[in-house]
């Protein structure tokens, strides 16, 4: 396989090649080998090789597999992988040895047929907006170098959209999907809370606000890997009901009217930059001339409240993590070991059950109102982050210059609209639907309601015909050759 045919096909394009017999996985498998060995240099997407392990799963194929081929990496966080390392990007967890089985979620990604070649970069215990780890360094933005593929899935976001595999997993408990899909011009689904498990140590990870799933370049990816992927497992906490269609046949569907609001303000009031304004309009307008009906949504004021016992879960869980990786370590972290936010989080981890539980009703009351707020609605439409890519350093949460007031401010002037669906289990999709002047991606978000996946990626289809973006990322993989 010649690599620029390699850049030009998604997954399931590369799945159908390999089932007919047109070319071999092991020759898929050294196409992605030699763009990574090329461009990983330059962007730092990927942390740990693996190599060998993709030749092996390529050479044993079974090509009717779903993904039979595919090249595919892991996010260096929450999923064991056995051959892989699983160290959060921390430096204090270097020395741990690789997994010696799968979890669940990995256990589906090779019965798809997917190709494991590594993991990808990620901020330490994926806190950030933005991928710069002190330990492993920042990865850069395939679109421009000089700022950020965004987080916590920022090395996922850099892989797929330079074109050194078509799908890479990536994890969403504030917007850590949405976030690089819409800073790097992909797909980022977070599903419904509970179609996607996360075992086998956890029933939920961050207090039920963490999704697994993955950043893809096309919305069809997407669907299958939902697909493929979903499904409660012994310990999950929140097994959702399994939809009677599959995802993938949804994505070709016709397109019935809907009910939609738009929302440019942020749940705390702030708004996006202008020319991320404008583009969400230019949807609204497109929408509303297709035949959906179109009102503008005021989200309920507990919803621009979340941020704080948001906080609460998820650092609590980022302690917890901690202390459960002393026992494996066999020592506690020194000074130098962990990031300043990380700190904050053993800080945070210190509060008592009380203040937890009332962080979860506070967040429960934000979910109840949301869903009265958008009882009459279908789709919400709005913003995926109020800015395009921000540059690194912009958000520091490692240095000894962070405080946690400055860079929660620095974080949600960024990113202030993803969290509330990580809060309330809605389905929410960031699309790259526009471009900046400055030709970077600006991704327009839609959210559903619990369950509503479906009609979520029904939308997304008609909207990649309609606005496609496949020559832009083409372009760019190109002239990263």
């Amino acid at each position: 396989m010649r690599p620029e045919e390699y850049l030009t096909l998604d997954g399931c394009g590369i799945a159908q090649l390999v089932r007919r017999g047109e070319v071999t996985a092991s020759e898929v498998i050294e196409a992605a080998i030699e763009r990574i060995d090329a461009l990983n240099p330059r962007l730092n997407a990927v942390v740990e090789r693996a190599d060998a392990m993709g030749r092996s799963a390529a050479g044993s194929t079974d090509r009717e597999r779903p993904f039979a081929g595919v090249p595919f990496l892991a996010k260096d966080m929450n999923i064991e992988v056995a051959g892989l390392h699983l160290t959060s990007s921390c430096r204090w967890l270097a020395q741990l040895p690789a997994a010696t089985m799968d979890a669940p979620l990995a256990a589906r990604w090779r019965a798809a047929g997917l190709c494991i070649l590594g993991r990808t970069n990620t901020p330490e215990f994926a806190g950030e907006f933005v991928t710069e780890p002190t330990w492993r360094g920042p990865t850069a933005n395939p679109w421009d170098v000089a700022r950020s593929p965004g987080g916590s899935s920022g090395g996922a976001a850099a892989a797929v959209a330079a074109g050194m595999v078509p799908i890479a997993h990536a994890t969403d408990s504030g917007g850590s999907i949405r976030v690089p899909a819409a800073a790097c011009g992909l797909v980022g689904l977070k599903p419904s809370r509970g179609f996607v498990p996360v075992g086998p140590q956890h029933d939920e990870l961050a207090g039920g606000l963490d999704c697994e799933h993955v950043l893809s370049r096309s919305v069809r990816d997407s669907a299958l890997m939902l697909d493929v992927t979903r499904g409660a497992e012994f310990a999950s906490r929140y097994p959702a009901v399994t939809p009677e269609r599959d995802f993938a046949s949804q994505v070709e569907e016709r397109l019935a009217p809907l009910r939609i609001g738009v929302a440019l303000r942020a749940p705390g009031g702030s708004l996006p930059d202008e020319e991320i304004g404008a583009a969400v309009e230019e949807v609204a307008a497109l929408l509303a001339k297709a035949g959906h009906r179109l009102s503008q949504f005021q989200y309920p004021d507990s919803a621009g409240h979340v941020a704080p016992p948001a906080a609460v879960i998820w650092m609590t869980a980022t302690a917890e993590e901690i202390d459960y990786r002393q026992r494996q370590v066999g020592r506690p972290p020194q000074p130098q070991e962990l990031e300043a936010l990380s700190w904050a989080c053993v800080e945070m981890g210190k509060r008592s059950a009380l203040d937890y539980e009332r962080a979860r009703r506070a967040l429960t009351q934000a979910t109840y109102d949301m869903a009265e707020a958008s009882r009459e609605l279908d789709v919400l439409l709005l913003p995926t982050t109020a800015q395009c890519a921000v540059p690194t350093g912009s958000i520091d949460g490692r240095t000894s210059r962070f405080t946690l007031q400055r860079w929660n401010e620095d974080s949600y002037r960024y990113a202030p609209y993803t969290e509330l669906f990580n809060v309330t289990g809605q389905p929410a999709v960031s699309l790259p639907l526009a471009e900046s002047r400055a030709g970077l991606p600006i991704g327009i978000q839609f959210a559903a309601p619990l369950g509503a996946d479906g009609r979520l990626l029904t939308l997304a289809g008609w909207l990649e015909r309609e606005l496609p973006w496949a020559d832009r990322l083409a372009q760019l993989r190109k002239r990263l050759l």
